[in-house]
């Protein structure tokens, strides 16, 4: 059957898995432009997730550049279009290396384990429309990962992860709280939350 390039609406309703098959048809077909096309509303859906796990790596001022970026990359770049798996992956890949970036021109350390398929953390805020599906969901799980703290533990995780602070300015509002301690609390939040997210869409 003869390649047939969609218009931007009938894509726009297009899973994530039709949306790559539909990729891969169009660049098999040398229909380079429909595919580009198909792969800016693949990548356009992931922006929600590629800004909550960045609120999670940097300050809070850089996020919404470095998302843009990170989505900007991914369009310009080569994508095969094998399947969602390996898109997530690739999307994966250039966050992490904006987010490298962004410290390394800043001469600064990341203090996070690497994003290695793992969907990150964002503050506590509302969709912007009731279409924001995943991102409610993402919100629901790091509230719930939250819960689990005592009251303590969950001040330095919202002063370190969400607020993007340091260690010391935790201790200095937590009463008892010292740097090694706040660190290994921010290290199995991540971990926690990592495990939950994963586990919620695995």
């Amino acid at each position: 059957m003869a390649f047939r390039a969609r218009p931007e609406h009938e894509l726009n309703s297009l899973s994530d898995d039709e949306l790559i098959e539909y990729i891969r048809e169009a660049r098999a077909a040398g229909a380079l432009g429909a595919g580009r096309v198909a792969l800016q509303i693949l990548v356009f859906g992931h922006w929600d997730i590629v800004a909550a796990r960045l609120r999670m790596k940097l300050p809070a001022h850089a996020v919404e550049d470095t998302t843009g970026d990170v989505i900007a990359s991914a369009i310009a770049s080569r994508f095969s279009g094998q399947s969602v798996g390996e898109f997530k992956s690739w999307l994966n890949t250039i966050l992490r290396r904006k987010v490298v970036d962004f410290y390394r021109e800043r001469e600064r350390t990341i203090a996070t384990e690497p994003l290695a398929g793992e969907r990150e953390d964002q503050p506590p805020i509302q969709p912007v429309s009731p279409d924001d599906a995943g991102y409610v969901e993402t919100q629901l799980v790091i509230e719930s990962v939250l819960a689990e703290l005592r009251e303590d533990h969950r001040r330095v995780v919202e002063i370190v992860v969400m607020q993007a602070r340091s260690a010391e300015e935790a201790c200095a509002q937590v009463v008892g709280m010292t740097p090694d301690n706040a660190y290994q609390i921010v290290r199995r939040f991540r971990k926690r939350l990592r495990e939950a997210l994963e586990g919620d869409n695995g």
